[in-house]
């Protein structure tokens, strides 16, 4: 028998459907039109089905007739769980342990089925390598689904997965060529194509992309993992030590020689690397991302930055890091917003400048405990204050914090501003949520790339000759650092930048700025460099 940890046979199973004429009929009554649903019956149909005993011919034949209903549903059903904050609201918690439940399902359907043909009790031996590949491609698509909702892909679905491809490989299947005609274009594939594909969706941060980036990703993937070998050892004059995969681990690669690993295979890139820096290459000349089978989405100069993204994390040992990190475990203070940070950073609520002068007891009050204590500013406080997060890792660009699982908090989401105020630090320092991810465990893991300077409260309002009463707003300000080559700027809400626009700036006084020029965007805020006007 196969190593594939399924279900117990239930004796008194009763399926919807034991062959493809009973799955085509079962159908019919199927609401698709309702894909929640359609999820549910498809779920419970197929968990009966997967726990009786069918003809594994048969059951191959009724996997195959639900293919079709199941990916739309999927897909359709996935849009209620991705691109939300961390972590998942209750109901979109659900919505993805259903979907990726069915994914399962659907795996454990042809793993049965290729189970048989392992234990040699089958007579469908000759479709041991589309069996092979599906089984691949729904272990594949499940963990995309871990993606797409910023989880962490449990060492038990690598493990899985690994084992899946060690079997193609024993049944000297898996350079066989099968069809899979729900693919998106290229319906050409194989058992290595389709362990290819996971494998280098799972190496290329997947949780620090956007919902873009990561289809844009598994369509580079679709046309793409062909290019990559999968070998028994390691390829010659190769530039850079290649990914190794451990068929016996439940990690998704070991870089190095491989030497750590029980059952090695090394992924050889090399054709996957040649391709992708002739395509940096030519769009750097000018050349259209869409001439180069990049898709008509693709625009630059974000499709080049990303394809260069790709080939660190795919083709190179290690991305390189901008500074050293160093672990540690200790605890820090976080704050998210605009409106949030300011208060923390001024210790009162925000006023216009021009409404009134602090009275003698107003100004006792901020230098005695750093703000003011009214009841309005402690109901705001408690709507904007901070929580605590630990520090695992930091450097003087960034910082890897998390926060345990537990009491309910604020959730979060990629790109978001974020104030973070180390225990041994004076004050807080500005930063963005460049990647996010929930582990098994339930903790919310992050990491920030901090912003140069120490941020300062200021307020801002715009000017010209069509603007009359406008009321200020809050804003943060950075300094120059001349160490970084960073110039002064202005953390402001989203769309409050163009170029050459003049605003009025109070910190102490009003002083009028002009805005440069654009140096970051986020889900909740732009930094933008500016002068005096």
């Amino acid at each position: 028998m196969g190593d594939f940890a399924l279900p117990e046979i239930s004796p008194g199973a009763a399926p919807e459907f034991g062959d493809a004429a009973g799955a085509k009929a079962w159908l019919e009554n199927v609401p698709l039109a309702n894909v929640a649903a359609a999820q549910r019956e498809l779920l419970a149909a197929l968990r009966t089905v997967n726990r009786a005993a069918v003809r594994p011919q048969a059951r191959l034949l009724a996997m195959e007739a639900l293919r079709e209903a199941v990916h739309f549903v999927q897909i359709e059903q996935a849009r209620r769980f991705s691109n939300r904050a961390l972590p998942l609201a209750e109901a979109e918690n659900a919505v993805f342990a259903d979907t990726v439940a069915l994914w399962d399902e659907m795996r454990i359907g042809y793993l049965r089925c290729l189970d048989a043909i392992v234990s040699g009790e089958a007579p469908i031996a000759g479709e041991a390598a589309l069996v092979c590949q599906r089984v691949l491609a729904y272990s594949g698509l499940k963990m995309f689904h871990y993606h797409r909702a910023w989880r962490e892909v449990p060492g038990s679905e690598w493990r899985a997965l690994h084992r899946a491809y060690a079997a193609a490989e024993r049944l000297g299947v898996g350079e066989t060529a099968v069809e899979d005609w729900l693919n998106r274009d290229v319906h050409d594939t194989s058992p290595r194509i389709a362990y290819v594909r996971a494998i280098l969706m799972g190496i290329a941060n997947p949780h620090e992309m956007s919902q873009r980036q990561l289809t844009f990703t598994a369509y580079l993937l679709e046309r793409w993992a062909h290019k990559v070998e999968v070998r028994s050892g390691p390829p010659e004059r190769e530039e850079e030590p290649p990914p190794v995969v451990d068929l016996g681990g439940e990690r998704p690669v070991v870089r190095g020689d491989g030497g750590a690993v029980s059952e090695p295979r090394w992924l050889d890139t090399a054709r996957l690397a040649k391709s992708l820096r002739n395509r940096i290459g030519l769009l750097r000349k000018g050349e259209s991302p869409s001439k180069l089978a990049l898709g008509e989405d693709c625009v630059q100069p974000s499709c080049e930055q990303w394809l260069l993204f790709l080939y660190r994390h795919w083709c190179q040992q290690r991305a390189p890091r901008g500074a050293e990190r160093r672990r540690l475990a200790s605890s820090a203070q976080c704050c998210t917003g605009i409106a949030a940070i300011h208060f923390q950073l001024s210790g009162q609520v925000f006023r216009q400048p021009a409404e009134r002068e602090l009275t003698r007891e107003e100004r006792e009050q901020i230098a005695t405990f750093g703000r003011l204590s009214t009841r309005d500013e402690d109901e705001y406080g408690a709507a904007s204050g901070v929580e605590p997060w630990q520090i695992e890792e930091e450097s003087v660009q960034g910082l890897r914090l998390r926060r345990p699982a537990g009491a309910p908090a604020r959730r979060y989401v990629t790109g978001q501003l974020v104030a973070v105020r180390p225990a041994d630090a004076p004050g807080f320092l500005l930063g963005q949520v460049r990647w996010l991810m929930q582990a098994e465990t339930g903790d919310l893991r992050a990491g920030v790339r901090l912003m140069p300077g120490l941020p300062a409260p200021v307020a801002v309002r715009p000017t010209g000759v069509n603007v009359r009463d406008e009321k200020y707003v809050q804003a943060l300000a950075l300094p120059a650092v001349a160490a970084l080559g960073a110039p002064p700027s202005l953390v402001l809400f989203p769309g409050w930048f163009r170029p050459n626009r003049v605003l009025e700036v109070f910190s102490d006084s009003p002083v009028r700025v002009r805005l440069a020029g654009a140096l970051e965007r986020g889900a909740d805020f732009e930094r933008v460099a500016y002068e005096k006007a």
